[in-house]
């Protein structure tokens, strides 16, 4: 190929013409993305009130700017209700790949803290730019961080950013320390409460759900300042409560919750709903072992209020690896009380209630263990049921994991039989419990054996997992994601990278900056790196793969609580008879095609 752009030689091939079209084609691609001026706006859940941060007025005042400066193409980012304190925002990730991809020609804000409310971070991202050529600016300053004036500037506005976070974060602390005081709740308002706010219902459930919905508001709740009993979600309260004063654990009680719908005193037939905090941010629509805790654990539902422990403000930040950054903690467990104090609004259980069901919790939580004795770590808890339960009148019946006798024999138990045994001081009908507690003389029938040795149960399942074989294709993303925590991205961006800067070196000489020797060559360099490049490729993850290509040593290498979680990403539920025998399984795409059930 001449020198002369002008003067192309004609393809030997028609592998050659194919390679000169999509070098082409990128350098095409190339030109029009660099052209690129990006938009970034932002906007914190504090700042809502104010007109000129509005997530409107950001982008518009920020494009006519870019547009006055003659952008062609412009391209908007946008993390609305996200905090300036850190990089951990989904649109500014994509801003910041996008600029060391080199897509982009220039940076535009409308203010400085819309970018970022930590000055080492900002200072961070404007070197970021800077290291690829990209222009930073903020309309509303005018700040050029090329002069020292700009950058005393950016020090100094930077600066200001971060303190208003601080003293934010102080007088938060302070009005939140008064309010317990004062009897009033802090956050969400937990499960069994409303707003009272019945004219204007925004329940996350929907209008349908609560029978209030639409009437007068509740004048003790005096405009929403204090929670009132929710008229539905009350009773689930009741429910939760006396369940686990008959000993059931959290996760039977969720299973029990989201499989069964309940008779009101009323009438009324309802399937209980867990509490959605937002619009924007959804805890799904199932009871999860965690949030029955929290309903355990919360002292709202005996009329108090408490105050906890908060951690410090979180100023850490990595640019381009926010997710890596660990949080700080408080010196004391979040969940211990540091006050507690009577509140304002009406109660659902008793003192002497929460308190019985603190003591269990806290007995659970502090069993005593020998260090002759193994301790249990029941394989199939939260998926092993009863299928002679089921069988009788669909009821969801987990299999409890036991260590009994002096030899700590491991076995599962049926939790239907389990709590026929409860000492009577615990045993108290629970509420609105949709079926007989009794046993009836058929289902006893169907329960020819109460125990179900382990080893019988978790052979079956050892071989069910032996059937399964990783696909191939697999192989990449798994190796990827062991050697990044970004998985195929970081290896996709590497490899579009070194392919730029291929078509640099093709540009230059066809426009006879560079010999071709010196283009071979790096032709060459480069096209090794692509070739190494896949993650496959590194030593570090070939001692992997004969792990990957045996499924079943792997899982031998396992521990019990590695498999658990596992198993809960593989498995829904799977159904073991009195005998011990496995009747049904129930798995997740794709494991459900991959065992061949």
């Amino acid at each position: 190929m001449s020198k002369n752009t002008n003067l192309i030689e004609t393809p030997n091939s028609f592998e050659e013409l194919k390679l000169f079209i999509r070098s082409e084609i990128h350098q095409i691609e190339q030109r029009q993305q660099v052209e690129t001026w990006a938009i970034y706006s932002r906007l914190s859940r504090e700042e809502t009130q104010g007109y000129s941060y509005s997530l409107e007025i950001q982008p518009d005042r920020a494009e006519a700017y870019a547009r006055d400066k003659g952008a062609s193409q412009i391209k908007i980012y946008s993390d609305p209700y996200q905090t300036g304190r850190n990089s951990r925002r989904k649109d500014l990730q994509k801003l910041i790949a996008d600029i060391k991809a080199r897509r982009i020609k220039a940076v535009v804000v409308h203010r400085l803290d819309r970018l970022y409310r930590n000055l080492e971070s900002q200072l961070e991202f404007v070197r970021l730019c800077k290291k690829h050529n990209v222009q930073f600016v903020s309309v509303t300053e005018q700040i050029d961080p090329e002069t020292w004036w700009g950058r005393l500037v950016l020090y100094v506005l930077g600066a200001m950013a971060e303190m208003y976070v601080r003293q934010t974060s102080e007088r938060t602390r302070e009005a939140k320390s008064e309010r317990i005081r004062r009897g009033l709740h802090n956050g969400n308002i937990p499960l069994g409460y409303c707003n009272g706010l019945c004219s204007t219902c925004n329940d996350s459930h929907g209008p349908d759900y609560c029978p209030r919905a639409g009437s007068i508001d509740y004048p003790e709740s005096q405009r929403g300042r204090i929670p009132v009993i929710h008229p539905i979600d009350r009773h689930a309260i009741t429910l939760v409560a006396n369940l686990y004063l008959q000993q059931w654990s959290y996760r039977e009680i969720a299973s029990h919750l989201n499989r069964n719908t309940f008779t009101l005193p009323d009438g009324l037939v309802v399937k209980f709903r867990p509490r959605r905090v937002s619009a924007e941010k959804k805890t799904g629509n199932d009871f999860t072992r965690d949030s029955i805790r929290a309903l355990i654990a919360t002292p709202f539902h005996a009329g108090l209020v408490a105050r906890y422990p908060r951690p410090a403000l979180d100023m850490e930040d990595d640019l381009e690896n926010p997710h890596k950054v660990k949080s700080p903690r408080p010196e004391i467990s979040a969940r211990q009380i540091l006050e507690i104090q009577q509140g304002q609004h009406e109660a659902l259980i008793s003192v002497e209630t929460w308190q019985r069901l603190q003591q269990i919790r806290k007995g659970k939580s502090k069993t005593p263990t020998k260090s002759s004795r193994p301790r249990n770590e029941a394989l199939l808890t939260g998926m092993a049921q009863c299928w002679e339960c089921y069988q009788h009148d669909g009821r969801a019946t987990p299999l409890r994991g036991s260590t009994g006798g002096k030899n700590a024999t491991r076995y599962y138990r049926c939790a239907t039989l389990h709590n026929r045994y409860i000492q009577k001081s615990m045993r108290i009908t629970p509420a609105l419990h949709p079926q007989a507690d009794s046993l009836t003389d058929d289902l006893l029938a169907r329960h020819t054996r109460s125990c179900l040795r382990a080893e019988q149960v978790e052979s079956q399942l050892q071989d069910l997992i032996e059937k399964l074989v990783i696909p191939k294709e697999w192989y990449e993303a798994i190796m990827a994601y062991y050697l990044s925590g970004e998985g195929l991205s970081e290896f996709e961006r590497e490899g579009h990278n070194l392919r730029a800067s291929l078509t640099r070196y093709r540009q230059l000489y066809l426009k006879g900056h560079i010999d071709q020797a010196e283009f071979d060559t790096q032709a060459l360099h480069i096209g090794r790196q692509l070739t190494g490049l896949k993650p496959s490729a590194r030593t570090e993850a070939q001692i992997i793969l004969p792990q990957l290509q045996d499924f079943s040593q792997l899982w031998m290498q396992l521990t019990n609580g590695e498999k658990r979680n596992l198993l809960r990403k593989m498995f829904q539920v799977i159904y073991f008879d009195s005998q011990g025998n496995m009747r049904e399984v129930v798995a997740h795409a794709p494991f459900k095609e991959l065992l061949g059930l």
